[in-house]
């Protein structure tokens, strides 16, 4: 489903986001407390709009400096000297190691493409912090076995891989399709 986090769990995928999350840190010009009082005060508090790009895009600029213009510090430093040992590691592990690995198959990903304006479902996503897709609705397509290759953050990247979800979705879906999802199913008592 959705940002399910299990296809695209590799090595490469897992040091490609450590390396995106250091350098972030690294491009930060403001305190986390500072931060944090943002995050709350807009998320929490929700005095923008969800989904408000140009708000989005000025909060990073104000946020974080440019990659090209990060200033030097302790913290630069040591990332630099991580990246070459971590270079120098990859250089050892020889070409076993870059091979790039992929789920097997032809992939119908179930795309999250709405969601149910039910009160039980808002409830669900309220107290789990947004991390229930319980209300989701998602749109069969087909991907490419290389589409997986970059971990997507989400806050249902787990959820979205329960397999009573999947299942559950992959059943409504077929009921949409005029699918019979009794068969196999034991009989009523």
């Amino acid at each position: 489903l959705d940002s399910d986090i299990v296809p695209r769990l590799s090595v490469n995928n897992m040091e490609r986001l450590r390396d995106e999350v250091l350098h972030l840190i690294a491009r930060v010009k403001l305190s986390k407390y500072e931060i944090a009082q943002r995050i709350f005060w807009h998320g929490v508090c929700g005095d923008v709009e969800p989904g408000d790009l140009d708000f989005l895009i000025q909060q990073n600029e104000d946020m974080l400096y440019p990659p090209d213009t990060v200033p030097d510090s302790e913290f630069v430093r040591q990332l630099q000297g991580f990246e070459t040992i971590q270079q120098e590691r990859r250089s050892s592990r020889g070409l076993a190691r870059s091979i790039s690995l992929y789920p097997p198959g032809k992939i119908t990903h179930l795309v999250k493409t709405g969601q149910s304006k039910k009160c039980m479902h808002g409830l669900a996503g309220c107290i789990t912090c947004g991390a229930s897709n319980a209300g989701s609705e998602y749109t069969p397509i087909h991907k490419e076995n290389d589409d997986f290759n970059e971990i997507e953050i989400s806050p249902t990247l787990w959820t979205d891989h329960f397999p009573n979800r999947v299942c559950t979705e992959i059943e409504r879906i077929a009921r949409r399709f005029g699918i019979d999802t009794t068969l196999g199913s034991p009989p009523d008592c």
